[in-house]
């Protein structure tokens, strides 16, 4: 595939985390995270609650449906077969039509189209859900005209900023293709990595976010594995960093999420797991 410039991504937006219940996990990523809520909403068409908010410097959508046991809609229907998880990413584009055009002439399949967005069909993106959209979301602090990325920084229990996102794709050459010569990112060099499991591991920055795209050595047996092999969006954790990693544990486990240690010459320090969703603090 060529790149195209209607195809360069221009902000890693949000990531979008699927749950059965909004209001609990909106309440989490403030008050333990640290996060500030700016918009919420219902879509009625899909009977559908959605939390948009910011912990430190990147954006989350909170997304549920209000009824999960009513699965005559399709976001019910979701996470009765995903379970809480990470839906999907999303990155900004400059023209959302032309980038649908974009796609046409290069086969990639879209999953959803709608007014100003476009959901790719994972069997394009080597195995990662994404949407590209040219909206602006609805109050969003960071189109402030003093709005700084680091407002989170100086406390130290809790995350000051997006390290990466940490994605393991059913086909990490494809996803790592697609997010170079497509989107417009740049790859850098590969290195293992022993944590989860045995793994490559690629850091590729897209627009202003860095991916890290996983391959487990073995597909067949271990916590990669299993993600890669079950119901998944390609996305499998945020990683975070906090200047005080221990003390941050403290504080997750006290405030009633147990932050387990990792160990080893790894540059995690404990996994938190919210709902389905991991978060690693760095």
């Amino acid at each position: 595939m060529s790149m195209n410039n209607t195809m360069r991504a221009g902000r890693l937006l949000h990531t979008i985390h699927a749950s059965p219940t909004c209001e609990r996990l909106r309440q989490l990523y403030c008050a333990v995270f640290g996060g500030i809520v700016f918009h919420e909403n219902y879509y009625g068409p899909e009977d559908r609650d959605a939390a948009l908010l910011y912990v430190a410097d990147h954006m989350i959508e909170v997304m549920a449906p209000r009824h999960p046991d009513d699965h005559r809609f399709m976001f019910a229907r979701y996470v009765q077969k995903m379970g809480a998880s990470y839906h999907s990413i999303s990155f900004g584009v400059a023209d959302c039509a032309a980038a649908h055009e974009r796609c046409k002439e290069l086969g990639i399949l879209i999953n959803t189209i709608g007014p100003g967005l476009l959901f790719l069909h994972p069997k394009s993106t080597g195995g990662v859900v994404m949407e590209l959209t040219d909206h602006k979301m609805p109050n969003d602090p960071w189109d402030l005209p003093h709005w700084r990325r680091d407002w989170a920084s100086g406390r130290p229990m809790r995350p000051h900023a997006l390290a990466h996102i940490v994605c393991v794709p059913r086909n990490p050459a494809g996803a790592v293709a697609f997010f170079v010569d497509v989107l417009g990112g740049t790859a850098h060099a590969s290195y293992a990595l022993e944590w989860p499991q045995r793994a490559t591991a690629t850091p590729v920055e897209v627009a202003d976010g860095r991916l890290l795209i996983l391959e487990p050595l073995d597909r067949s047996a271990g916590p990669l594995a299993d993600f890669i092999n079950g119901p998944n969006s390609g996305v499998f954790a945020l990683a975070w960093r906090v200047a005080d990693k221990d003390g941050a544990a403290d504080w997750f486990g006290q405030n009633g999420l147990a932050a387990a240690r990792i160990s080893g010459d790894v540059p995690y320090a404990h996994e938190v797991v919210v709902d389905g969703a991991r978060h690693w603090l760095v």
